[in-house]
């Protein structure tokens, strides 16, 4: 099949025909920014596994509740690693909403996630967003976005919301996540989701996989263990590593066994002890 490409709204030329993630992700969602390609891609997902849909929604929901909980904590700055299309709502509104001077940092590595989340926030000088792997962490941390808006002495929340799971074991997540701990201040806070192929089953787990793979998407199901040992030096919250549903629910909700396809966590960097200091 010959390349097509066509212009996004925002004026990059994108390939109609290659898949993201992102765009699957906001397609399952209800979203409008996806093509062809990837609601094809997003179908054949729900053929396998009918209501995944709702396990993509949970951890949006996730994201939603860890930001409220990070701003209670006092964090009014915010790092969205691979931020995708942004769901529902956009990390910056749910902050914003609560702290108005709340500052965010986009970051992905899908040139149309990162074109569409320009759009939203073009006419907010608290926002921005930068096009860049999150496994190198001094480029995103160094960027002249990211030093305009966050101030890296100050704690920082970092959201890193079903997006562990694209990178394999070979391309060292924990590694990167281990970097953000050692540049970010002490009482800085991680919030991560994680798709858990043993709640899935394995079965389906790897028919996922497969059906992703074929689209040239790497997708890495984890056990909560796995998960958990992707933290590093991150230290979870009494609460731990919980399935992506039941992490901190609105009120007494009926949990749906979709909402346990995956895990979550609240995990933090702990200041230093006055003897270090």
């Amino acid at each position: 099949m010959a390349t097509q490409e066509a212009p996004h709204e925002s004026g990059v030329s994108v390939d109609v025909n290659v898949p993201s993630l992102s765009r699957i992700y906001d397609h399952l969602l209800g979203g409008g920014h996806n093509f062809a390609s990837d609601r094809a891609v997003a179908e054949a997902i729900s053929a396998l596994v009918p209501r995944y849909d709702v396990f993509v929604r949970e951890s949006r929901a996730f994201v939603r509740r860890a930001v409220l909980h990070m701003l209670t904590a006092g964090i009014e700055q915010f790092l969205d690693l691979g931020a995708g299309l942004g769901g529902i709502r956009h990390v910056h509104e749910l902050a914003q909403a609560e702290q108005p001077q709340a500052r965010v940092v986009y970051v992905d590595r899908d040139p149309v996630a990162v074109a569409r989340l320009g759009l939203v926030v073009w006419d907010d000088p608290s926002t921005g967003v930068i096009e860049a792997d999150l496994r190198h962490v001094d480029e995103v941390l160094d960027h002249a976005v990211t030093t305009r808006l966050l101030d890296l002495t100050r704690p920082v929340g970092v959201v890193a919301g079903s997006v562990l799971h694209c990178l394999p074991d070979a391309e060292d997540p924990a590694a990167a996540l281990a970097g953000y701990h050692e540049r970010l201040a002490p009482g800085s806070l991680l919030a991560a989701s994680h798709a858990d192929g043993i709640v899935l089953g394995l079965q389906s787990a790897a028919a996922v996989e497969d059906c992703l793979a074929r689209a040239g998407i790497t997708f890495v199901h984890r056990s909560r263990r796995e998960f958990a040992d992707l933290l590093g030096p991150w230290q979870p919250h009494p609460d731990g590593v919980a399935p992506v549903g039941l992490w901190r629910p609105d009120g007494l909700t009926l949990v749906r066994r979709e909402c346990l396809w995956g895990n979550a966590v609240l995990a933090g960097r702990r200041p230093v002890p006055a003897e270090q200091a």
